[in-house]
Parts: C-alpha cells; sequence; structure tokens
C-alpha cells in the first residue's frame, strides 16, 4: 500500500528510488537503440505506464526532498518516446500527468483513468500490431496484484512490446497460509496473476497428524503447512512463466525495504535477446554497488 503526505502525494522508500533509477537507465538504451531503428523500418515507439503513480513522490523520512516518479523519468528520456500513454485508477494521480502537459508540450502524452488491464488490451495493444513498424515499452509496476496473466500474454502475443515488470513477491507469499492449504480462491487469485499455479504443491508438505487423542482417529488432525517461500525461488518461478510467452527474460533482481525484506522481483521480458543483455548488464551492475553476490 502507498503512503501519502499531507498534500496526497506518494511517499516511497529507497527501493522505490533504486526501481526508478534502474527504469531509467534501460529507458535511455531502449531509446537510443529504437531512435536509430527510424532511420529505416521503424514508424514510431511508444512509452506506456500501466501505473503511472506519483509525478514527484516525496523521500521516505525526507521532508524536503521529492523524487521524479516514472512519469518524469520516461518524459525526461532523451531521444524522446514519439508518445506516452499513461494510465491509473486513482484519479488524483491522473490529474498530475496530465498537467504534465504544460511542462512537455513538444511531448505527445494521452492519459487514462481506469484498470490497466482493460485498457492495454482493447484501446492500446490494437494499435501497435507488428505490421504496423511501431514498437512499445511497456513499464508494469503495480501495487500488488493487480495486473492479469492473461494481459502479459496479449502483450508478448504482440511481438511488438518489451515489458518491465515489478513483481509483488511480498503479495504472492502474503495469500499462502503457513498452517494450511490455501483456499481454492486463492489458487484461483495466483493463476490470474501467475498463469500457473502448480508451483504452490512445492511449498507445502504433506499433512502431518496432530496428537491431541491417542484414541480418535479424525480427519480434521490431519494439516498441511508450508515452507518458508524464498523470494529468490519465487521471482524465478515468475520468470520461468514469462518465458513462456517471451523468448528472452533476464534475471530477476529483487527490490529490497529498509530491513531486507523482499517486497518485489524487477524484471524484463522481450523477443530481442539486445534487451535483456542490457538489462542484465545494469541489473549486474546494480548488484555490485549494493554488494549482492550473484
Amino acid at each position: 500500500m502507498s503512503k501519502f503526505g499531507t498534500e496526497g502525494e506518494d511517499i516511497i522508500g529507497q527501493w522505490s528510488e533504486e526501481k526508478l533509477d534502474l527504469l531509467a537507465k534501460y529507458l535511455k538504451a531502449y531509446s537510443d537503440i529504437m531512435n536509430k531503428q527510424k532511420e529505416s523500418w521503424l514508424k514510431a515507439y511508444y512509452y506506456i505506464d500501466a501505473f503511472a503513480g506519483s509525478v514527484r513522490p516525496k523521500a521516505q523520512n525526507d521532508e524536503q526532498r521529492y523524487i521524479d516518479g516514472s512519469p518524469l523519468r520516461a518524459l525526461q528520456t532523451d531521444p524522446k518516446f514519439d508518445a506516452y500513454w499513461f494510465m491509473d485508477l486513482n484519479p488524483q494521480r491522473v490529474e498530475r500527468v496530465e498537467n504534465l502537459r504544460d511542462e512537455f508540450p513538444d511531448h505527445t502524452i494521452y492519459t487514462c483513468r481506469g484498470d490497466c488491464n482493460n485498457i492495454l488490451c482493447d484501446e492500446i495493444l490494437p494499435q501497435i500490431t507488428y505490421s504496423s513498424n511501431k514498437r512499445a515499452f511497456v513499464f508494469l509496476d503495480p501495487y500488488g496484484l493487480q495486473v492479469d496473466w492473461e494481459t502479459v500474454k496479449k502483450i508478448a502475443e504482440t511481438q511488438t512490446c518489451d515489458i518491465f515488470v515489478n513483481f509483488s513477491v511480498m503479495g504472492v507469499t502474503r495469500l499462502l497460509p503457513r498452517e494450511q492449504n490455501p483456499e481454492p480462491k486463492v489458487i484461483e487469485q495466483l493463476s490470474k496473476v501467475m498463469g500457473n499455479t502448480d508451483w504452490i504443491k512445492q511449498i507445502y508438505q504433506p499433512p502431518k497428524r496432530m496428537q491431541l487423542d491417542f484414541f480418535e482417529d479424525n480427519p480434521s488432525d490431519l494439516i498441511s503447512s508450508r515452507e518458508t517461500i524464498k523470494a529468490e525461488w519465487l521471482a524465478d518461478q515468475y520468470t520461468e512463466q514469462l518465458r513462456s510467452l517471451f523468448k528472452h527474460v533476464s534475471k530477476p533482481v529483487l527490490m529490497r525495504n529498509s530491513t531486507n525484506s523482499a517486497l518485489y522481483a524487477l524484471c524484463l521480458a522481450s523477443h530481442k535477446e539486445i534487451a535483456v543483455k542490457i538489462t542484465n548488464d545494469i541489473f549486474k551492475r546494480y548488484e555490485k554497488l549494493k554488494g549482492i553476490s550473484g
């Protein structure tokens, strides 16, 4: 859940700043490459932000410091994209993005309020077909588990988009109870987000008998419990699923909070090998800087 300041602005932690820095580095590399392609076959390339969030979020524990959010990182990228789509459910966030038109008058900015799954599939993706010679970068940075697997599948099927996904490992872990098997509705929800839930069977141990009564054989005495879910393992499960849709998927990098708990796994999926090579190089430098062994 996002925290908000006195004026309704988002308050973000250090890990969010680092995520935005990684995004900006890839956007620069992507735009450089795509801009050169416009000299030959490419007609246009776009930036699509499914969760535009805050334009200028405030740094946690620092009342005076504001950070450029993903909309500004994209709009500041040089060379610029041919157009930008920003969407969010929150009307206040959408309004703040709309105000950026005054700040960037030479940029083509579209805003959409609503569910990104519907907007992407019904309105935007049909405009970026393979034969159109148009391409796009899609940033999927949900506040939880709001991106449907079916949406990711449809993005992949276009063969025109790179996606930068910030997958909520924390959101998945919180849904899975420790002392019993998950309810069918939980499995259904995870299937909707991840496309496959066969991996759940791997983390739940066989039922064990509780020693409550020496004489009665009560089926209710049988319980299941799950092992601790390692964030790295869960991130690998998601990226493995992405590989069923995209030819190339980067190594995931974990975004951790101040207590070193893993919140999200950031990765890139593309049909182009060079895109993942660039991303892995960016992530490798980030992990080296953070002192993370690969």
